[in-house]
């Protein structure tokens, strides 16, 4: 057994993260109940209380060195949301509720999608109950299974946007797109495939290298609005409407206002940002735009085969905001 394996075998294993998943039932109320389709709305809507976000990656890259060691498990996760109201990101949002699921009875694994910035760049679990087959998908705020037919598309409907999961049957992959009432993005696909928790755990540890962590990102649902803050702007979509925000005197404000992480921790992670850039910079593993980009690539770029489908545009967690000061 390859070192890889055998650390993914003890590290992504749920059975040894009980404590998490008990500290999560306890603190959101979740009963203690057979795994139907009630429990597993029950968890979703208590999980969707994590928001999205990269502080708590971006701090834990700066201070600690194993790659190990930089990886947030369910119970540290959820210490930091009771305590800072912190979340996480996909790799760390998705394994906590494939624990939660496993201790609670469901059958569901993980699996690694390609987006826009190239492939194996999100994760989300695939659940199996009743042999319905369901996207549950916490890195990117579903709070609500979406069930996978091959048959016909799926559309479901949030109160800020809609989603559609599409099947294509000649490359065997879904689509997964959200939509307002003017217009329809392309956000990820994937192939209905476990992965294996060594790839899964190699991905994660990839992740903390992409550019992803070259700024501060956080999303939340809330109150009829998706809150999306990339850098120093802020994008609030509803179903109707986009409006973007230049929060260059305000970050720390507008965070602690809308996600409850202090300004403190925000200014914490600001530091660690910088120290990271510069270690990447010393390391070789990043460049100003403009120049020659370091040979090694940590992303796979996306080949022609996984072209957009024609009259559709792309969007991702980590798509640019054009924004006006307001």
């Amino acid at each position: 057994m390859s070192n890889l394996r055998l650390q993914a075998a003890t590290l992504l294993d749920p059975s040894l993260h009980k404590d998490g998943v008990d500290f999560f039932r306890n603190h959101f109320f979740v009963a203690d109940q057979a795994p139907d389709v009630s429990l597993l709305q029950n968890i979703l809507g208590a999980f969707s209380h994590f928001p999205y976000e990269n502080i708590s990656k971006i701090i834990k890259h700066c201070r600690e060195n194993a790659a190990e060691d930089k990886l947030r498990f369910p119970m540290e996760v959820m210490e930091d949301h009771a305590r800072f109201r912190l979340g996480g990101t996909c790799f760390s949002l998705t394994f906590f509720l494939q624990t939660i699921l496993t201790h609670c009875g469901f059958s569901c694994y993980p699996v690694m999608a390609d987006m826009r910035a190239g492939r194996n760049m999100h994760c989300a679990l695939v659940l199996v109950l009743n042999s319905v087959t369901y996207l549950v998908d916490p890195g990117y705020l579903l709070n609500r299974p979406m069930e996978m037919n091959a048959s016909k598309p799926r559309t479901y409907d949030s109160e800020h946007t809609g989603v559609e999961l599409v099947y294509h049957p000649d490359r065997r992959t879904h689509d997964l797109y959200t939509f307002n009432r003017t217009q329809l993005k392309w956000r990820y696909r994937f192939v209905d495939q476990p992965v294996p928790p060594e790839t899964f755990l190699r991905h994660w540890q990839s992740s903390f290298f992409w550019n992803s962590m070259h700024g501060l990102c956080l999303t939340k649902a809330e109150r009829g609005r998706m809150v999306y803050i990339h850098k120093t702007h802020m994008r609030e979509t509803t179903y109707d409407e986009k409006r973007n925000y230049n929060l260059k005197h305000k970050l720390h404000q507008t965070i602690a206002d809308v996600f409850g992480i202090s300004a403190e921790l925000v200014e914490s992670a600001l530091a660690a940002l910088k120290t990271n850039m510069t270690r990447e910079r010393e390391l070789g593993l990043w460049v100003p735009k403009g120049r020659k980009p370091f040979p090694v690539s940590t992303a796979e770029p996306l080949p022609p085969s996984l072209a957009l489908p024609h009259g559709c545009s792309a969007g991702g967690q980590d798509e640019t905001i054009r924004s006006s000061s307001r």
